[in-house]
This record gives C-alpha cells, structure tokens and sequence, in this order.
C-alpha cells in the first residue's frame, strides 16, 4: 500500500467497529484497509507513525524523505528504552545501556543494547526479527571490532567457532559505547587476543584442523569482512577454471586457471582493449 496514495490514515471510530477490536484504517481513493492490531495500546502510537511517514512520503527530494524520516526514528528512540523485565534472571545486573543498530544484510534495524554480567540483549524497535535477542556471555568464543561506512563504530558477536555467519553485528553511533560493549564482553573470554590471529589461524589449518573455506574466512573476518556487510562481503580467490566438468581433477593443470596473471588479464579481449588503452592514459 504506497502511503504517497493514501487521502486518510485513522483510527476506526467504536461506532463503526462491531467487533470492539483496535483496528486502523487506511483508505486510498475506493480502496479501504482495515487493520486489527494484537496490542490494543499501541493503536495511536501506530497511526501517528503512519501520519509521520505519509507527511515525509509526500516530499519531492528523496534527502528531505530520508532527513524526516531519521529524525521521527532519533524521536522513537530517544523516546524509549530497554524493558528489563526482558532479563532471564531477577538477578542480573545491568552494566550499561544505550542505542544502537542491529546490521543485516540488506538492512539495519535500530533499537536498544543493555549489557548485563550474564548476557547481551538487543531490542529491535519494531520487534523484527524477535521482541528481544539473547546472547549469554559465557557463550561467547569471538568478539571483533567492525567498520560500518568506513567509521569505527560496529561489533559482531560469535558464539560459534567455524560459522561464517555472526550470531549479532551492531553498529553503535559512539565509538566509545562500542568499545565499552567490546572491553567488557572480552573480561569474559579467556585467552580472545592470542588464540584469534592469523598465525593461530594459519596453524590450525596447516595441521588440519581447519578447511580451506574455514581458514579464509577467518582471515576474511580479521581483515574486517563480514557476511553482514554487504560492503565489506567476505572475498575468497578465484583459482578454479573448470566449472563444467562432472568431476574436479586436481592433477590437471586445466582444472586451474593461470596464476601468472592477474584477473583482468585471463581474457583476451579484454586483455587487447586494456593494452590500447593504456598508452592513451600514458
């Protein structure tokens, strides 16, 4: 339902409601949706950020949509916080709490982050994709400082060992809250520096203990690269150049491609048109 087409965004009065239910209505021209909301308090709250989100969907420049709509989410945030009857036990004790934003591939959700000395706890403030998301410190095997657009201000959290995919990535809006979450996560791990290096790394899958895959991905991971972060997507080499063939034969020096030259170079065309250009640029 594009909001832009929307001519009424309400909430449907008790005498046209036979079902007493809490329910919105958004018409569009002819066309009327009704919706019914499991939460009967959060009924204005809804249509008021469904007016907010009409009034910025109804600006010409994508920027001033964009601005509107960040300050209604900084207005949401500011306006709330962390329910701690979200704790898994009464006693447990909050070390700190702020605002931060959860990074999927394709998206990032905001919400809130309190760190207690039992667990990790992110409320998303839609509730997408879970009320609240756990993770119990003594679980945690690695923790790694981030980039997100370039500044240092992310922090992805494993609890498992050879899993390319982290079970949390938060991108925080102060580097120093990040790195309060990281210090304090690490009291709880024991040997993290030492054991989570490239020449650790590089050990374990010269004695077997590690896959090819596994080896780099884990270095993917230490130069900064998550499956999280489309911009900084994990990059493995290219050196296959047989991909029809029913079987793999590493005996075949045909099976690989030419690791003498450099990527742009494999193809000939493309080879030719460079080595025009090139002069040119000279």
């Amino acid at each position: 339902i594009p909001l832009r087409e929307c001519k009424k965004i309400e909430v449907v009065a008790k005498k046209d409601n036979p079902f007493d239910m809490n329910c919105v209505l958004l018409s569009q021209g002819e066309k009327r949706f009704s919706f019914q909301l499991e939460v009967w308090n959060k009924t204005e709250d809804v249509v008021q950020t469904l007016l907010q989100l009409h009034r910025a969907s109804c600006l010409d420049k994508l920027g001033d949509q964009t601005a509107m709509i960040e300050a209604n989410l900084q207005s949401r945030l500011a306006r709330s916080s962390f329910d701690k009857h979200s704790f898994q036990s009464v006693v447990e004790r909050p070390h700190m709490e702020c605002v931060a934003e959860m990074v999927l591939p394709l998206i990032t959700n905001p919400g809130h982050v309190c760190i207690t000395d039992e667990g990790l706890y992110f409320q998303p403030l839609n509730g997408y994709p879970e009320q609240v998301i756990q993770i119990q410190l003594h679980k945690v095997l690695r923790i790694y400082k981030r980039r997100h657009g370039l500044r240092p201000l992310g922090l992805e959290v494993f609890c498992t060992e050879n899993d390319p995919c982290s079970d949390i990535y938060l991108k925080f809006y102060d580097t120093g809250e990040r790195d309060e979450v990281y210090y304090y996560i690490a009291t709880f791990l024991e040997n993290h520096m030492t054991e989570h290096t490239a020449e650790s790394y590089m050990l374990q899958w010269q004695r077997g203990h590690l896959s090819n895959y596994q080896y780099l991905l884990h270095l993917n991971s230490l130069a900064d690269r998550s499956c999280n972060d489309l911009s900084q997507y994990p990059v493995l080499p290219w050196v296959l150049a047989d991909y029809t063939g029913a079987h793999l034969d590493l005996t075949n020096s045909g099976t690989f491609r030419d690791l003498s030259k450099p990527v742009g170079a494999l193809n000939k065309d493309r080879l030719e048109r460079l080595l025009v250009r090139i002069p040119l640029k000279c």
